[in-house]
């Protein structure tokens, strides 16, 4: 411990950083985390309505309070198995904050919530493969991917489409 020039206990300040809080869940046997502010809801799943011709990600669609929102396999867009038999599967409904657009993103199941210190988050190359992640973070002992959103949105709905909605907006 130590002590100021007037006795009392000299106290050292580490800054802590900017935090945000992050929702951690699991697809297949790998964890993930999106910002908590950009999450409308935690739905059960239901078996959505099937759209045609869509990308295999799409499982269709849901009603929730009059608003229809496409389900993303979360799974099969980042081209991994998810959980057979699984039960505990949610739906998680995000929302652009910028074009105010809708999706749910079908997930095997959401372990918690954590705060993340936005400069420990470490950058991963776009070149590999990983334009759906914006970096890695360490919790504990686990190592969690941080899903970009933005890239998720833009696929969906198309890189026009977000664009459009960002200048109404």
């Amino acid at each position: 411990m130590s002590v100021d020039k007037y006795g009392k206990e000299a106290r050292s300040e580490v800054p802590s950083g900017r935090r945000e809080q992050m929702i951690i869940f699991t697809v297949g046997d790998q964890e993930y985390c999106i910002p908590i502010l950009s999450i409308k809801e935690i739905r059960e799943f239901e078996k959505p309505t099937y759209l045609p011709h869509c990308p295999s990600y799409v499982e269709g669609a849901i009603n929730i309070r009059g608003n229809i929102v496409t389900v993303v396999n979360l799974a099969n867009y980042l081209g991994t198995q998810a959980e057979p038999d699984n039960e505990r599967q949610v739906v998680i409904i995000i929302e652009d904050a910028v074009t105010r657009a809708t999706c749910g993103l079908l997930v095997d199941s959401v372990i918690g919530i954590t705060d993340i210190v936005l400069d420990e988050i470490q950058p991963i190359s776009v070149d590999g493969g990983a334009a759906e992640l914006s970096g890695l973070v360490s919790i504990g002992e686990r190592v969690v991917r941080i899903l970009r959103l933005d890239t998720v949105m833009a696929r969906l709905l198309g890189d026009d489409v977000v664009s459009a909605l960002a200048v109404v907006s």
